[in-house]
């Protein structure tokens, strides 16, 4: 007999640790059900195990474990999959598979279940989270460019060298951060016919526009700015192609002519008269407020920065509390990034700690699974990378607030102690970097003990685990 085939896919917005847990989620199911299995991921490290025509032809069912738009979605079309977020297939894997493989290829129950409790929430963290995800590498590869540079002159003069050129091309790489966000939102709206037109609102969110036009009182509307006009073009956009009824030869005109000079007005009249002006008065106020509050603004501000960041790992709320950081940083001595960094890292570092830490104090309260886990987590964080913790808040929520006590309580030890750090670059090789990297290292160590200790003592052994 003939063994049922389930095909898959999984793309997460950072291509780390959704991708991969979602895929060997799949895997682990269709196995211990004697299922023939193969799932394409769409991660950091390009598409592997890429389905073929044939694969998706003549498969039962295929899932789609998707939170970003992925490459070639068309070879879909005509298989009805079931699509599903990352951590919603993590989390209900038991009961979405078996309904998948049920209905085959036919629209299943529980793709309809899922698509219906789609909250408009969910839709606006969708979007945002697929500009990010294209957001990441702009920020990733402008902070090596300036790190690569930064180093180097630790150790010569860099002027008029190429290292000075890295340097530079790092920083006005990092200003192509808010369009590529602000443009891959609406992308992920309306298509490419919105991608163009707000790539340049986002362009008019952030200095670049301030430096090309000679504005001296403008200030930016960055962030907030760039998530709205990528959703009012994006929007605007599809409302445009949807209700413009033209004839099949006139089409060329509408979409080439006619969408994009309706769009682009719009988008430079809002961004100029509504957009800039409102967020742009709200970024200077909190800067004038946490700058003349001194230490006591730092601190405050670090501390919601680093909750913000150690929140839910890699997710939205951490991407929003990144992106905040990245803006402002700069700003004023207030603003750097310390709190972004720290909260990146202090989190799986303590779970990595905690895992080396098991069993040696009082009675083990991982499996060996989650040890080998956890010392992973050690190694994520160590290179910037705080998905490595996931695990085990998706076991136990109640571990977040323990996340974010340990990453605020490092931060707030950088700020007592008078710690900067103005580059991107999480990573162990970006703490020299920084104003002080002895305390700097100090800060991630209390955190990440506080993280360590308090996971092994909440944590019930593992004999008494059901």
């Amino acid at each position: 007999m003939t063994k049922k085939k389930l095909v898959a896919v999984t793309a997460c917005p950072t291509g780390i640790a959704h991708t991969f847990m979602a895929a060997k989620k799949i895997k682990s199911w269709a196995e211990k059900h004697g299922f023939e299995v193969k799932v394409e991921t769409q991660g950091s490290d390009g598409v592997k195990n890429r389905l073929t025509a044939n694969d998706i032809a003549t498969a039962d069912a295929v899932v789609l474990a998707i939170d970003v738009p992925i490459m070639e979605m068309e070879r879909f079309d005509n298989s009805k999959p079931l699509k599903v977020r990352t951590q919603e297939l993590i989390k209900r894997a038991e009961e979405l598979l078996p309904a998948a493989m049920k209905q085959g290829k036919d629209k299943s129950e529980a793709a309809a279940v899922y698509e219906e409790e789609r909250s408009a929430y969910q839709v606006f963290i969708g979007h945002i989270m697929t500009g990010i995800s294209y957001m990441l590498p702009v920020v990733v590869l402008g902070g090596l460019l300036m790190a690569v540079a930064k180093i180097t002159g630790e150790f010569i003069d860099i002027s008029g060298t190429p290292f000075e050129t890295l340097d530079r091309l790092g920083f006005m790489t990092m200003k192509f951060m808010y369009p590529i966000f602000a443009g891959y939102l609406a992308y992920s709206i309306a298509g490419k016919p919105a991608l163009i037109p707000a790539f340049i609102g986002g362009v008019m969110s952030d200095e670049v526009y301030k430096r090309f036009f000679g504005i001296e009182t403008w200030a930016p509307s960055g962030f907030f700015g760039a998530i709205a006009i990528g959703f009012l073009v994006g929007y605007l956009v599809r409302y445009l192609n949807d209700t413009i009824k033209v004839k099949t030869e006139l089409t060329t005109l509408k979409t080439m002519l006619l969408v994009p000079l309706v769009s682009g007005v719009v988008m430079v009249l809002t961004m100029e008269y509504a957009i800039n002006p409102f967020f742009g008065a709200l970024n200077q106020s909190m800067i004038t407020l946490f700058t003349e509050a001194g230490n006591a603004g730092r601190g405050v501000y670090s501390m919601v920065i680093a909750a913000g960041t150690a929140f839910d790992l890699g997710g939205p709320v951490n991407k929003a509390a990144g992106s905040v950081a990245l803006g402002l940083n700069g700003m004023s001595d207030s603003f750097d990034l310390i709190a972004r960094e720290l909260g990146i890292v202090i989190p799986p570092i303590g779970v990595g700690l905690a895992a080396m830490l098991d069993g040696r104090f009082r009675p083990r309260v991982f499996s060996s699974e989650e040890q080998t886990v956890g010392k992973t987590s050690l190694l994520l964080g160590l290179i910037g990378i705080s998905e490595g913790a996931i695990p085990f808040i998706l076991k136990n929520p109640k571990m977040i607030p323990i996340m974010i006590l340990g990453a605020v309580l490092g931060t707030q030890a950088a700020v007592l102690m008078g710690v900067m750090q103005s580059l991107p670059l999480p990573a162990v090789w970006g703490w020299f970097l920084s104003s002080d990297p002895v305390n700097y290292t100090l800060s991630v160590i209390i955190g990440s003990s506080f993280v360590a200790v308090a996971l092994l003592y909440c944590t019930k052994p593992a004999s008494s685990q059901a």
